[in-house]
C-alpha cells in the first residue's frame, strides 16, 4: 500500500504540458493546416478553371450559331476581335476565329466549303485555358 500511494502521489505532482508536448501538437497542427490549405487551393483552382471552362463553351456556341445565321460571304469577313465586341465578352478572353479552305488542291470544293476554326482562350496562374471548335461553313447555292 505505500507502493501505490507514492504512485498517486507522483501522478498528481506531474502538472502542466512539457516543452516536448507543446512541440509535437505545434507540428501536428501546422501539418494538418498545410494539407488543409493545399486541398482548399487546388478546389478552387479547379473550380476557376471548371467556371472559365463553361464560359468559353457558352462563348462559343454564340458565336457559332451566329456564324450559321450569317452567309456564306459574310462570315468569311467576321473576325474573333468582332465577336469579341459583339458579345461583350470580357477583356480576359481572346477570341481567335480562322476560315480556311477545305478543298486545298481541289479548285471545285474551295470556293464552296469552309473549315471554321474557333479558338477561346483564357490565362489563370500561368496557366492557359483553351477551348477549340472545327466547324464547316457550306455556301448556300
Amino acid at each position: 500500500m505505500n507502493n501505490k500511494s507514492k504512485l498517486k502521489i507522483n501522478l498528481k505532482s506531474e502538472n502542466g504540458f512539457t516543452m516536448q508536448d507543446l512541440l509535437i501538437a505545434c507540428f501536428i497542427f501546422v501539418a494538418f493546416v498545410g494539407i488543409i490549405g493545399t486541398l482548399m487551393y487546388s478546389v478552387y483552382h479547379i473550380n476557376i478553371r471548371a467556371n472559365l471552362t463553361s464560359q468559353m463553351t457558352f462563348y462559343a456556341v454564340q458565336i457559332l450559331e451566329d456564324i450559321d445565321k450569317l452567309s456564306y460571304e459574310d462570315a468569311q469577313n467576321m473576325t474573333g476581335a468582332e465577336y469579341k465586341e459583339q458579345f461583350s465578352i470580357p477583356n480576359g478572353f481572346n477570341v481567335d476565329l480562322q476560315l480556311t479552305d477545305y478543298g486545298e488542291g481541289k479548285p471545285y470544293i474551295k470556293d464552296v466549303i469552309k473549315i471554321v476554326n474557333l479558338k477561346i482562350s483564357y490565362t489563370v496562374a500561368g496557366e492557359t485555358e483553351e477551348f477549340t471548335v472545327k466547324r464547316l461553313k457550306i455556301k448556300e447555292i
